[in-house]
């Protein structure tokens, strides 16, 4: 019991940007992981991939954030109009810039990796993981 009070209290306590920041390096992990690469590709492809899913989060947070402060009206269905059009515009936005940094990232992923290695990478970038 005084275990779950104490990640509660944390989660409560901790800023919302070392959260991003710890789950992004555990994506980085994840990514590294499965790509099996020899340490000194590693070590020039992680800071690589880090920028990228920083960028990510960074182009994602807006519609995130819109929705957290809206998620009583989401869970309620008690959106209004204005709300619902605040939140499909705010995920248009996002999708459509998506695809430019993930080309970006793509073309510098194979500065260091070989394409079949870049694609992987790409594709576990986006696993979900838990």
């Amino acid at each position: 019991m005084f275990i779950a009070v104490m990640l509660v209290s944390l989660a409560v306590v901790m800023p919302t940007s070392a959260f991003a920041g710890k789950k992004r390096d555990a994506r980085v992990a994840y990514v590294l992981k499965n790509l099996r690469l020899k340490s000194d590709v590693q070590e020039k492809f992680r800071p690589i991939l880090d920028a990228y899913l920083k960028e990510l989060g960074d182009l994602k947070d807006p519609y995130k954030n819109l929705k957290d402060e809206l998620q009583d009206a989401i869970d309620g269905n008690k959106l209004t109009p204005a709300q619902c059009d605040q939140l499909f515009e705010a995920k248009q936005k996002q999708e459509e810039q998506e695809p430019a940094l993930n080309r970006k990232y793509y073309a510098k992923f194979k500065t260091v990796l070989t394409t079949q290695q870049a694609y992987k990478a790409m594709k576990l970038s986006d696993d979900k993981i838990e």
